[in-house]
């Protein structure tokens, strides 16, 4: 009976002292998650979101970013580009003033790290709700982070084309080509004269 607690007692040391590693000394991955969570919870706000709470976590927000963080939002409604923390935090009070509450969420996140381990891509697809919509938004996103004073920060986010926008985009560039095409035959022709014998 003696073996079976003091078995039970040292496995249960051994998991706390796994979970307390993993938690305070996480691995690059585990950081990067976390990091990319905590950026996606600062970056959602509620309606009841105070004045004062809008500034903070907007600031905050762009600590989580170099300083000269760049960003490319490629979108059917906008397109748009941000170049460095004053214009993130520009961005970020923006959009608290223009929407009433917004939630973002990420997803299917794939992170490859370069070599060395001191910068990474994450790529994942940001499931976004605003002004309290039931229906989300999905858009895939390229993060890039550089690991500065053992913290990992966002250097890059860009939008990122998806596999549809792309075929249609193909489409109907393969559409206006045929049409640029048959406008140069129409055109090269409609000089050209037909007379009977």
């Amino acid at each position: 009976m003696k073996w079976a607690f003091r078995g039970a007692l040292a496995i249960i040391i051994i998991a706390a002292g796994v979970w307390i590693w993993l938690t305070f000394f996480p691995g690059p991955e585990q950081a990067i998650r976390k990091r990319l969570a905590e950026v996606a919870q600062l970056a959602s706000f509620a309606g009841n979101e105070g004045q004062l709470a809008k500034v903070a976590n907007a600031q905050k927000l762009t600590t989580f970013f170099t300083p000269d963080i760049e960003i490319s939002v490629d979108v059917p409604e906008l397109r748009q580009k941000f170049t460095g923390q004053d214009d993130l935090l520009k961005a970020a009070m923006g959009v608290r003033s223009v929407l009433s509450s917004l939630n973002l969420e990420l997803l299917d996140i794939n992170i490859t790290f370069a070599p060395g381990k001191t910068s990474a891509i994450a790529n994942l697809t940001l499931k976004v709700r605003a002004n309290g919509e039931r229906d989300f938004t999905p858009q895939e996103v390229k993060f890039t982070l550089k690991k500065i004073k053992g913290e990992w920060l966002i250097r890059q986010a860009e939008t990122v084309r998806t596999l549809s926008r792309a075929l249609n985009k193909n489409k109907l560039d393969g559409i206006l080509s045929q049409a640029s095409a048959s406008a140069r035959f129409w055109s090269a022709a409609a000089p050209c004269r037909f007379t009977s014998t």
